[in-house]
């Protein structure tokens, strides 16, 4: 049953202050005067009472004050509501107690007189401490974030989340690079996160393979991939150690291309690519592996290995590799696939 009009239910309720006390034997007489159905008046009469403006009485249903009504449905929300606002109020207030007397311990950790052998090296198992951490930190960016997302193109719910997060960095004038591998230029939502941030400020390039996930904030802070737990992470402080890592991130950046979505650009990311699967393949190493460094499913990765090996006309990996390295039929800066 569909609610009431509130015009009806005025006029209903204006009918029973006027008669002061009703029956539902009254019914019929009240829908003939409003021009309205038995069963309209029926349900306005219980959503009345429902609200407190009718109440049971011996004779029947007596005709009560709005007051009454707030008094009985409004004002004990409103005093839960109270409640819950003080009880929020002081939650925050133990929370900022909290984050105070946390904060004023940061000397202490990063007084080198304190400092052990893991100094600057932080383990995180948990996923949501992770992602606490980084959004934090990343709010606090001042100049530039630097990112290493391998695999080939990134979950459409993770470009989602990014999406927002990453132009307001941009609108803040901070400097966003990111490297990925030459397979996320043929992956749909990556072409699309790609193209909006590009279009506000944001670097990116493609490299065939990539150092690893690796995320560096401000140069000050880099966030690794934890070996045990699959959304940890290894928080790394160390200076040795951050720039090490800026190093690796800048040698891969200059090795790489600008992201592009055209089919030259396509193609000469296939070439770049199946020529590290040649190399990887010389090396010995089984389609498993090479497709993981490649950012490509195994079941794409020996589709491109069956090329080469016809394109080469081998019969081996080995002779593949030969093949290659004296023809140079793989030189990546060859715009044929």
């Amino acid at each position: 049953m569909g609610s009431i009009d509130d015009a009806l239910l005025s006029d209903v309720y204006a009918w029973a202050v006027a008669q002061r006390r009703v029956s539902m034997e009254e019914i019929p007489c009240l829908a003939r005067e409003l021009g309205c159905g038995e069963d309209e008046c029926r349900q306005a009469v219980t959503e009345l009472v429902d609200r407190h403006l009718l109440t049971p009485d011996t004779d029947g249903l007596v005709a009560a004050s709005p007051e009454v009504a707030i008094a009985a449905l409004v004002c004990p929300r409103e005093s839960e509501h109270r409640q819950a606002e003080i009880d929020l109020m002081a939650e925050r207030g133990r929370t900022a107690q909290l984050r105070s007397r946390l904060a004023a311990l940061k000397p202490v950790y990063a007084d080198p007189r304190h400092q052990g052998a893991a100094a600057g090296v932080d383990v995180l198992d948990d996923k949501f401490a992770v992602r606490a951490l980084l959004t934090n930190l990343t709010a606090a960016c001042e100049k530039e974030i630097m990112a290493c997302q391998p695999g080939g193109g990134r979950p459409p719910a993770a470009l989602a989340d990014a999406l927002p997060r990453d132009l307001a960095l941009l609108n803040r004038g901070i400097t966003l690079r990111s490297l990925y591998q030459h397979t996320a230029r043929f992956h749909t939502a990556t072409q699309a996160y790609a193209e909006t941030v590009l279009a506000a400020g944001s670097q990116i390039r493609t490299v065939a393979e990539i150092p690893g996930q690796m995320i560096i904030i401000d140069r000050q802070t880099a966030f690794l991939p934890h070996r045990d737990h699959r959304f940890g992470a290894i928080v790394v402080r160390e200076p040795s150690i951050i720039d090490y890592l800026c190093s690796a991130f800048e040698q891969a950046w200059n090795q790489g291309a600008p992201y592009q979505t055209g089919p030259t650009a396509a193609r000469v990311a296939v070439t770049e690519m199946k020529a590290a699967i040649l190399t990887l393949m010389g090396n010995g190493l089984k389609d498993e592996v090479i497709a993981k460094r490649m950012g490509l499913s195994v079941r794409a990765c020996r589709g491109h290995i069956a090329g080469l090996l016809d394109q080469l006309g081998a019969h081996s990996r080995f002779q593949a590799g030969v093949i290659a390295s004296r023809t140079g039929v793989l030189d990546p800066k060859d715009d044929g696939a």
